[in-house]
Formats: structure tokens, sequence, C-alpha cells
């Protein structure tokens, strides 16, 4: 009956006795789910490494074991003998995840009976196969396993998982002396692997974006420098990198300067790549037509007591809007935005997502800076047309001239494509982010127009270090003055930059890069636009973009000649862009050297005005009609600055008396 009693009626009493006096669970940081590039290329993995821990009541002799650890795991002796002496403890980490060699030599001592109470537990841990690549994107997890920054810390509550435990058996006098196993000889471990991620970031296009990052900082010794390549069509980031960078895998050896993503993090003023908005805008609402003559004042504008100056002394009295952004003219710029008013020219800055964040899926991302209109002077309207007063993210600048290249509709900028189950099969359903709906700005004519424009800068305005061999592409450079608080602008710290897609006329990508403060060479021109064409022929290849074909069978017009009235008569004659052969594709003919006045004669009064803005030259008209003669006369050297005397009169038809 005594029997029956212990091992029938109390047999749920005694085994609960029994599992808390001979039990100790151990609970093990859980296994993350791995995060892969679009093609699959596996970027955060989970590895295997063993953590050292102590039983403090196994302890036989606490210093020591620990004079024989301390050396080993690289603690300070008395901190370990204060672990090993704990009496209120069962159960104390010594070390996390230590390295193999460690692990073997502890192992050794622990085999030799050197270190009674001393184990070790296989746990789970972060590796980036990929090492720097991609670091301040993906992140790094900490000693607890659990996200710190980037993705990992964006999406630990999916990809972190559910804990493990292991149940360590003891004896009668409480002695440690296995674990419990499973079928196998393993510990038994509860708990499942965390969510899966794929990005839309393509390892190859990053390398090439990294790459270039690299050379640029490199050969311009520059404080920093960011590029963002994404498909305009879909908002999808291609590669998102940041200058300096560091290893995930030793994430501690940097500080948080080195750690932080430049592209979403770091506001800066954009200089001319901002011009886009004020064209967009004005073109759109019918402020200015393509061919309408705008004011460039000879280089200066007064407001009040204030005069703004034309960028590298140059100055130019009327140029179209095309030549504005070609040859990047920041008084022309300036009477387009005071054309729009300020309501209008803030409600279109708004739109393009300018002092609001993208909704990108990383932390740490900044809004820029843009003030209400309550709080503009007289000069903010002029200045923030050409990328002054305004704080933006190379992000930001980014999915703008997306919006441009994808038909005048702004796209949902995003780096995750989905997460997936990892303890489900891989066929799996995924599941999708909801996303912001695309919004339109501008309408599909303008931005097509918009696209032709900023060809004509990269062909034969201030980009052409930007074209991509084989291809048509089109952008802006920009050179902004770093804002100094309360001492106005610096005088030699410049942020320089370029951003624009390719091909022109089909966009598969958009490409920014910005370059934050170089040293010798600062114009966008010299440092970012050869960067910008060297990541854009690596992503065109990988993307598998075929070349710009040349039918020789049909009629051309040259980009490079847009700036003497062909702008617009190839949009108003509807033409795509493969109609826009480039201009390197011709030979350069002997009257059109930079160095000398152009031949205006019979031209229109427009027309005349145009191609000596381009030599940098400016117009004193007489009478109306076309030109008849011209002083200094065609071939004279011309200097830039200086003005040229242009007499008018109406042409008489052949037949036709005067």
């Amino acid at each position: 009956m005594r029997l029956v009693d212990l091992q029938v009626l109390r047999r749920d009493e005694f085994q609960r006795r029994a599992r808390r006096q001979q039990e100790r669970t151990v609970e093990l940081a859980p296994r993350r789910g791995v995060i892969r590039d679009a093609d699959g290329t596996l970027l955060a993995v989970n590895a295997r490494a063993e953590s050292v821990f102590a039983i403090p009541s196994d302890v036989a002799d606490a210093e020591k074991e620990a004079a024989l650890l301390a050396p080993l795991l690289r603690h300070p002796a008395k901190e370990l003998v204060k672990k090993l002496a704990s009496e209120d403890r069962d159960f104390i980490w010594l070390s996390r995840r230590v390295s193999d060699p460690v692990a073997a030599r502890v192992r050794g001592l622990v085999g030799e009976k050197r270190l009674p109470g001393i184990q070790l537990v296989a746990e789970s841990t972060r590796r980036y196969p990929e090492g720097a690549l991609a670091a301040a994107v993906l992140g790094y997890v900490g000693t607890d396993n659990q996200g710190l920054a980037g993705l990992e810390y964006r999406f630990d509550a999916d990809v972190r998982g559910k804990p493990a435990r292991v149940t360590l058996l003891r004896d009668a006098a409480q002695r440690s002396y296995a674990a419990r196993a499973r079928e196998g000889g393993e510990a038994p471990r509860e708990g499942y692997e965390g969510a899966r991620l794929t990005l839309t970031i393509r390892t190859s296009i990053q390398h090439a974006a990294e790459r270039e990052l690299a050379k640029v900082m490199a050969e311009s010794h520059a404080r920093g420098a960011s590029a963002v390549v994404l498909d305009p069509a879909s908002g999808a980031i291609l590669a998102l990198a940041s200058f300096p960078t560091f290893d995930p895998n030793r994430y501690g050896d940097v500080d948080a300067e080195t750690r932080r993503c430049r592209p979403l993090a770091d506001v800066y003023e954009p200089g001319s790549t901002f011009k886009i908005v004020a064209a967009a805008t004005a073109l759109d609402s019918g402020t200015i037509s393509l061919d309408d003559p705008i004011d460039c004042g000879g280089g200066t504008l007064t407001i009040g007591t204030n005069t703004i100056h034309e960028h590298g002394g140059k100055g130019w009295s009327t140029l179209t809007i095309g030549d504005i952004l070609a040859l990047s003219s920041n008084i022309g710029i300036a009477h387009v935005a005071m054309t729009l008013g300020r309501a209008s020219f803030y409600k279109s800055v708004r739109a393009f997502g300018f002092g609001e964040k993208t909704g990108i899926e990383l932390e740490g991302e900044t809004a820029g800076l843009l003030a209400d209109t309550s709080g503009w002077s007289a000069l903010t309207l002029p200045t923030m047309a050409f990328g002054q007063e305004i704080g933006v993210t190379v992000l930001q600048m980014a999915r703008a001239y997306a919006a441009i290249a994808n038909g005048g509709v702004l796209p949902p900028v995003h780096l995750v494509d989905s997460i997936g189950d990892s303890n489900q099969s891989p066929d799996a359903a995924n599941r999708r982010i909801e996303r912001p709906v695309p919004r339109r700005l501008m309408s599909e004519d303008t931005a097509r127009r918009l696209r032709i424009l900023l060809a004509r800068v990269v062909e034969m305005g201030t980009g052409k270090a930007a074209a991509i061999p084989g291809y048509t592409a089109a952008g802006k450079t920009g050179t902004a003055q770093k804002a100094v608080p309360g001492a106005g602008y610096s005088k030699d710290r410049y942020v320089a930059s370029f951003i624009g897609f390719a091909p022109a006329d089909r966009p598969r990508i958009v490409i920014a890069v910005v370059v934050d403060e170089p040293k010798g060479k600062t114009y966008g021109a010299e440092v970012a636009a050869p960067a910008f064409s060297a990541i854009g022929a690596d992503v065109l290849r990988i993307l598998r973009e075929p070349p710009a074909p040349v039918d020789a069978t049909r009629p051309s017009i040259l980009t490079a000649d847009l700036g003497a009235g062909a702008a617009a008569v190839a949009l108003s004659a509807r033409l795509n862009a493969d109609d826009l052969v480039p201009a390197a594709n011709r030979a350069e003919r002997a009257d059109e050297s930079e160095d000398r006045v152009p031949d205006v004669s019979g031209k229109s009064a427009r027309d005349a005005v145009r191609l000596l803005a381009f030599r940098g030259l400016s117009a004193r008209l007489s009478g109306a009609g076309f030109v008849v003669s011209q002083e200094p006369p065609a071939g004279s050297p011309a200097e830039r600055g200086s003005s040229c005397a242009l007499q008018l009169a109406q042409q008489v038809a052949p037949g036709e008396t005067p």
C-alpha cells in the first residue's frame, strides 16, 4: 500500500518535486531569421558559438578558477571572483559567444576537472557574410541577440523569434552533470526561428555603389559620401550606400558617427539639384513655356539691400527654362520661383515630399528642414529655388527625381520586399508590407519635357561628366556652400552632388551621389558626376539594359543643339528620346569654339541671345526682327561676361520691296 501511495497516488507530486530538485532550465537567445537580398544572397545569417556559464554552488575555489579564466575570457579576475562566489545565484553567465579557440581551451580545463562549476552551452550568434556591405542598412545585434540598429532593430520583433531553453540535470549534491538529451544526444530546445527578410537591395549593385564612394572618398578626402540607387517605377531601393562604413561583425570598433546611415539621416542644402522643383511647377502650371525668355539680370538679382550673384561670376541676360537648367543659372530659376509666388512654390515643395519622412523601413530618418511660409524672409523664395534655406536628405532628392523619371508620379520608396516565416517551407507565401499610394505630382507631358531638358544638362551642360557610354542619361549637378550658424555660408566647405536617371527616355534607374566637404575639386560636375557615370554603367549592365540603338535611317536632333531652338521643335513634335543623338557622336564644327564670338547673323533675336548666352555673353539689342550685324564680329575672342551689340531688322522675302 505504501508503494501504491508513492508511485500511483502521489506520483505527480513527487515528479514535480524531483524536477525542482534535479533540473535547471537555462534560457538561450532566440535564433534570428536570415536577411537576404533580392537575388537570394544571404546578408545576415546565424552561426554556432559557445558561451561560458557558472553554477556558483558547484565552484570549489573562486579565486583559483577566476585566475584560470581571466586571461581566456579577457575579463578582470576580480569581477570573475565576485560572480563565482555569488551565493544568491544558481546560474550566471561569464562570457557569451566566445571564439572557437577560447571555447576549446575552456573545455579542456573543464575536462581536466580544473574548473568545477564551469560549463559551456552552444548558442546562436549573428554573422554578416558580406562584411561591411550595406552595414548601415542591415545594422547589428547586441550580446543578447537583440537588434540595435538598422533593419535588425526596425524588424527585431519579427526577426528575433522565440527564446530557446535548455534543461540542465543536477545530481543529489546539486551538481550539474548533463543536459537532458533527446534521441541523438542533442539538448532539447523550445522556441522557433524568427522571420526572414527579403530586401529590394541587390548585392552586385550595392557593391558598385560602395566601390565608387570609396574611390571618391580616397580622391577628394571628403568628410563623407552617400549614394542611392532606386527603381523609379516601383520605388524599390537597389542600393543604399554610406561612407565611411564599418563591419557589423565588429561594430564596437567604430563610433556612432561612422555607423550612421547618411542618405536618410544627414540633412544638407541641396543647391542646384533642387532647381527641378521650380522648373516642374512652372511648366506644369503653364506659368512659363519652353521658349519664354526669362530674365537672368546679367548675373545679379537685388532684393532690398541684398544682392544675389550668379555662381562663378557668370552672367546672362535672358535664358529659356531649358538653358537655365543646362547652365545652372541661379538668377534665372529665382525669377521663375518669384513668378510662381510663395504659396504655389511651397505647396509644390511639400508635394515633392520635402519636409516629411519618406517612410523607408529604417529608424533614424529625418524629415529635413522646411519652414512654413509665415517664417520666410524676402530672400527665402528666390534662394530656396536654387537649393538654399531648405534642408533635405539624399533619399528625398532621389525620390523627387524618381517622380520625373516615373512619368510625374512620386513612388513610395522601400527597402524590404517581404517578410517570410522561417519555420514554414521556403515556398510558403510571404507577408507583403503595405505601402503608401503613389501620388501624381505633374502631368506625364511635363515629366517628359523635363526628362529631355535634364538630358541636355548631361549632353551639353554642367553634367557632361555624368554621361554613361552607350546610354542616354539625364540629371542635374549641385554644388552648395555649407551654412555656418550665425555666419552665413562657408567659403571653403561644400556639398557636391549629381542626381539623375538613365536611360533618359525610358528610365530604369535613379542614382543620387552626394559628397560632403570634398577637398581640392569641389564642384558636383567634377566630384559627383563621374561617380554617377561609373555606378550607372555597372547598374545598367547588371540589369541587362540594352544600349541605346542608333538608327541611321531616321532624322535625328542633336541634343547639344537644343539650345539653339531645337528643344521646342522636338517637344512640339512630341519626339521621343530615341530621336536624340548624344553630342559625342558628332564631329565638332570649327566655328563652334567656345572661346570665340559665334556668328548670329540672320538669326532671330531670341535664338541669337540664346546662342550668345551659351558662350557666357550678354546681348544689347537695337531694332526688331533678325540680326543684320553684330559687334564684335563673329570669330572674335570671347570673354565671359562681356556683351555683344546686335542690330536687328525685318528680313525681306525674295521678290518683295522693302
